[in-house]
């Protein structure tokens, strides 16, 4: 790889991670109270799972179209 890229890479899983971080550290006061909910009120209730999996697909599905699109030359 590229070193740009690399830098690129590591640049953006530092942020994923200072992000997942924050999250953690922000919502420690969100007490958990396990009662007999079923799991789809459990994962509607708590919906940051659910983003942290779009976020993801979203990330996945920009990198599958950039790996699709043609590289351009920078002489040309």
């Amino acid at each position: 790889m590229k070193r740009n890229t690399t830098i690129l890479l590591a640049a953006v899983f530092s942020l994923l991670l200072i992000g997942c971080i924050l999250y953690q550290t922000i919502n420690q006061d969100v007490p958990f109270q396990p009662d007999d909910k079923d799991f789809r009120s459990w994962f509607w209730e708590r919906r940051g799972l659910d983003l942290i999996v779009q976020v993801i697909l979203v990330f996945a599905g920009a990198l599958g179209i950039s790996a699709i699109l043609p590289i351009e030359d920078e002489d040309e």
